[in-house]
């Protein structure tokens, strides 16, 4: 979400040069998208049929917050009942901890693509974002 809120004006619109993908705001679209496709899956065994972003208008600061704070609390509570062995994680050799440091990664990945696009689109992240909102808090607690 901090990423998310420190997106300056105009940047939901930014592209990486030379790229035909998707622009920051479709890459946030995309992260909830998979979440919930995740979960789709480990509930059901089957793959998802999960609306893709428009290629129209793109999805709202509001509209990405909102739908991001809901597929975390979704992901939290799945986490939970799969630890406590009241769920069942599918692939990820049935292990949560696996699935969600996937997550972490895959999330992790599109970060440093959002980060880059607005990088090379003129609208650098500030610094207490793309380097200690990530880190900062985590280290400031040991």
């Amino acid at each position: 979400m901090l990423l998310l809120d420190a997106v300056p004006r105009g940047g939901l619109a930014c592209l990486p040069t030379g790229s035909r993908g998707r622009d920051v705001s479709r890459q946030f679209f995309h992260l909830d998208r998979v979440r919930r496709g995740w979960l789709h899956y480990h509930e059901t065994g089957e793959r998802p049929k999960l609306a893709r972003a428009a290629s129209g208008k793109a999805p709202t600061k509001v509209e990405l917050r909102k739908a991001l704070k809901a597929s975390g609390k979704l992901v939290d509570a799945f986490l939970e009942q799969a630890l406590a062995g009241e769920a069942r994680v599918r692939m990820f050799g049935r292990s949560p901890v696996r699935w969600m440091t996937y997550l972490i990664a895959h999330e992790s990945h599109h970060r440093g693509q959002i980060a880059l696009a607005l990088k090379q689109c003129g609208k650098r992240l500030d610094e207490d974002v793309a380097v200690q909102g990530l880190w900062g808090r985590w280290m400031a607690a040991e």
